[in-house]
């Protein structure tokens, strides 16, 4: 775990919970798929949590535990 994307959607994650497009516009410059990659990286080593919330309609939140 680390580089650049990861410390980035950490300190964005830190501020408040984010949907995926809203997490990617606030970095600026990352990939759909750089991003997908680092937020599973960072939920798999704990750091992140995914929240799925009841529909309608299916928004999902990434942030800190």
């Amino acid at each position: 775990m680390g580089g650049k994307w990861t410390i980035l959607a950490i300190s964005v994650l830190a501020e408040q919970p984010r949907r995926f497009n809203g997490l990617k516009r606030l970095i600026g410059g990352i990939s759909q798929q750089m991003l997908t990659r680092t937020l599973k990286a960072l939920e798999h080593d704990g750091m992140v949590t995914r929240t799925v919330p009841p529909p309608p309609p299916c928004r999902h939140r990434w942030n800190t535990p």
